[in-house]
C-alpha cells in the first residue's frame, strides 16, 4: 500500500492536564493574594479537606472573619491581584516541565490543559504561566478555562474521539476523577492539589493506587505511562559479521547465515 510521505501521524493518544493544584501549586499563589486582604485561607492541609465552596474563604476558625470582610465590591480586586500574582510568580512546578513538552512535540500525541481558574482572563492568564515556566504553550493543543465551580463532564466528553487509542487525565479533585471515569478517560491523581489523599479516597472513591503525593513521583509516572506515544520504538541493533566472515556452528545458524548473507548483499546493492 502507498502511503504519502509527507502524510503527519495520526494522534493516537489523548492528554489532558489540570492546571490549579496539578501543574500549578496554586494554594501558595491563593494564601499570598488574600493574605494581602486580610483574609486567611488556613494551613494548607486544612486548605485540602475542606468543601468547595469553603476553600476561597479558608473554613472554621477562618469562615466566619473572612465572610464578613469578603463583601461584593472586593472580590473583582482579590481577582485583579491573584491574576497579578499569578502571572508574576506562578509557575508549573519543575518535575512537569519536561515531560510536558516531550507530549507537546509527540506527533503522536493531542496534549493541554483544561482547568477551573478564579483568575480574570484564565486562558491568557495560564498561557503565561506555562510560558514563564519553559513550556512551549504556543504549541499546545488546546488551552480550556472553565468556570470555578463548573464539572469537566461535558467537556471531557465531548473531547473523545474514536481516533484515540487512549485517553488520559491528570487532575487533582474528587469532581474531575468522576468526570474523567465517566467519560471512559484513565486518571492520574495527585493529593498534593485541592483534595487530600484521605479526602479523595473516603469521599471520591478514588483507588489509592492512581493517587500521588508529590509533583516528582506523579511526574515520573506521566512519563512511563506516555512513554508508548513518545518515545521513538527501540531497535535492536542487528550486529553482522565483517565481510568474509566464515559463519562458523559456533557462529550462527545456518540459515541465520542464509539471511544474513542476503541482508549484506541487499544492503551492499546500489539503491
Amino acid at each position: 500500500m502507498h502511503t504519502h510521505p509527507h502524510r503527519p501521524e495520526r494522534k493516537r493518544l489523548l492528554v489532558v492536564l489540570d492546571f490549579d493544584g496539578f501543574l500549578v501549586n496554586s494554594y501558595a499563589l491563593i494564601r499570598e493574594t488574600f493574605a494581602a486582604f486580610g483574609l486567611d485561607v488556613g494551613d494548607e492541609e486544612r486548605f485540602r479537606n475542606r468543601r468547595k465552596f469553603l476553600k476561597y474563604l479558608g473554613g472554621g476558625k477562618e469562615f466566619l472573619t473572612n465572610l464578613v470582610r469578603f463583601a461584593l465590591p472586593k472580590e473583582r480586586r482579590i481577582r485583579e491581584v491573584l491574576t497579578e500574582v499569578y502571572r508574576t510568580e506562578g509557575l508549573v512546578y519543575p518535575e512537569f516541565r519536561d515531560v510536558v513538552n516531550r507530549l507537546i512535540a509527540s506527533p503522536r500525541v493531542h496534549c493541554g490543559v483544561v482547568s477551573r481558574n478564579f483568575t480574570l482572563a484564565p486562558g491568557p492568564t495560564m498561557r503565561c504561566v506555562l510560558k514563564r515556566s519553559g513550556i512551549a504553550e504556543a504549541e499546545l493543543d488546546f488551552v480550556i478555562p472553565i468556570p470555578a465551580g463548573t464539572p469537566k463532564d461535558e467537556t471531557l466528553a465531548a473531547m473523545r474521539s474514536s481516533r484515540y487509542h487512549e485517553c488520559l487525565l491528570g487532575a487533582d479533585e474528587i469532581s474531575d476523577y468522576r468526570a474523567a471515569t465517566a467519560a471512559g478517560y484513565e486518571v492520574l491523581m495527585a493529593s498534593y492539589g485541592f483534595d487530600h489523599r484521605n479526602r479523595l479516597i473516603d469521599r471520591g472513591d478514588v483507588p489509592g493506587a492512581l493517587i500521588y503525593d508529590d509533583p516528582a513521583t506523579l511526574a515520573t509516572e506521566l512519563a512511563d505511562h506516555v512513554a508508548p506515544y513518545v518515545d521513538p520504538p527501540r531497535r535492536r541493533a542487528l550486529s553482522l559479521p565483517p565481510p568474509g566472515a566464515d559463519f562458523g556452528v559456533n557462529a550462527v545458524t545456518p540459515a541465520a547465515a542464509h539471511e544474513l548473507t542476503a541482508f549484506r548483499r541487499h544492503s551492499d546493492s546500489p539503491a
